[in-house]
């Protein structure tokens, strides 16, 4: 268990608390601000604790419940911004008084432990980053039979919502994978070899863009797809990315275009540096190194084959499951829809109302100009996450 925060009083608690307060004729204490802070001001000194609202969102329902995130793994920058991401969405619900976070560490006995633990505590909500897929179903199984709504998102873990777990937060890879293969096919003239970068051994998140990727590629039979198929396993870790890319480098006289899910080990590893190889044409998901190196290198002339397209890294996803889990459990009504602003102020309906497929949106596209790079952030960041500058510094620190 990574990290558990109990608010005792309740609402009922903090009700009595501010009219103990009216009687001495002080300030009374707001409902939503005593309840959420109390458990997110832990969090980080409350630097994700989103801002107080006149209204509480009709998702959130009213009765009181226990939320939790069971990662898979937690210790990624994409996983760091979707946990700050979390906390942050939970934070508008006074109704949700304690908050548990718990890391798999890439070890499925650990993720399944997990589940395992927060229902046996009787955890209202839970939300799950399958990243081991079917092999977390029976302990998922286990979780809802004990009565805890529990989520699933992302990544699929076979079984059926309503029998095997609450619901399933999907994601519209195969078309990412489709978008993305056009992209660098066309990037790269018709022709040479790219390899695909993936997840963990089988999960769906990647085999689904694979999917997409292969379709895109029947139409370009000088593409050769080269390395492990339908994807080079690296479980989402910037030292896999690094090392596979070494591996493949040293067999390959050529690399010329690269596809993959986390982004921020293809430039950050250094291995097409290292090596004195041409920067390939990248498509995966955001990452500011992409736009400031682009924008370097561009910038000075230096390095003109180097050209990226990016779909937003979507840490975000989680917010939705999160509504969803907290909706379920407490009562609340999905009936708004769900919004993304991007970096360059731009809203996107990521999800409609009552929702549970979400739709990405593109963001960058070198070749039309297009290159997002916030100084203000690292090389890991990205430039999509629904966070403030410096709740992404806050949240890339770790130990959420």
């Amino acid at each position: 268990m990574k990290n558990t925060v109990t608010l005792n009083i309740g609402l009922k608690g903090a009700a009595r608390f501010s009219a103990a307060f009216l009687l001495f004729g002080l300030a009374p204490i707001s409902l939503g601000t005593a309840q959420a802070a109390q458990w997110c001001q832990s969090i980080s000194g409350g630097i994700f604790c989103a801002p107080k609202q006149e209204k509480t969102p009709s998702w959130c329902g009213t009765k009181e419940i226990s939320l939790a995130l069971a990662d898979g793994t937690a210790q990624n920058p994409w996983r760091q911004l979707a946990t700050a991401a979390a906390i942050n969405e939970a934070s508008q619900c006074p109704n949700v008084i304690s908050w548990s976070h718990t890391d798999g560490q890439g070890n499925t006995q650990k993720a399944i432990s997990d589940i395992t633990s927060l229902a046996a505590r009787g955890t209202n909500a839970i939300v799950v980053f399958p990243d081991a897929g079917p092999a977390l179903l029976p302990a998922i199984r286990d979780a809802f039979n004990q009565g805890s709504t529990i989520i699933p998102y992302r990544a699929k873990v076979g079984g059926t919502e309503g029998k095997d777990y609450s619901m399933f937060v999907g994601f519209d890879l195969k078309q990412e994978g489709l978008d993305w293969g056009n992209w660098l096919a066309k990037a790269m003239g018709g022709k040479g070899k790219l390899v695909y970068l993936g997840g963990p051994a089988g999960t769906s998140q990647s085999i689904e863009r694979g999917q997409g990727l292969t379709e895109a590629l029947k139409n370009y039979p000088e593409i050769e797809q080269i390395g492990q198929l339908p994807f080079e396993v690296t479980n989402w870790d910037a030292d896999r990315v690094g090392k596979a890319l070494t591996a493949l480098i040293a067999r390959y006289p050529s690399i010329d275009g690269v596809m993959v899910d986390s982004s921020y080990g293809v430039l950050t590893s250094g291995a097409f540096q290292r090596a004195g190889r041409p920067l390939p044409k990248i498509a995966g998901e955001d990452v500011n190194s992409y736009g400031c190196t682009w924008n370097e290198l561009h910038k000075n002339n230096k390095d003109e084959n180097f050209q990226y397209t990016s779909n937003s890294a979507a840490s975000w996803t989680v917010r939705l499951p999160i509504r969803w889990a907290i909706a379920t459990a407490a009562g609340g009504k999905m009936d708004q829809p769900m919004t993304i602003k991007g970096p360059d102020g731009t809203e996107h309906e990521i999800a409609g109302p009552g929702g549970k497929v979400i739709k990405n949106f593109a963001l960058d596209d070198s070749l039309a100009g297009k290159a997002f790079c916030n100084p203000k952030l690292p090389d890991t960041a990205s430039n999509s996450t629904s966070l403030s500058d410096e709740q992404v510094l806050a949240a890339l620190k770790g130990g959420l």
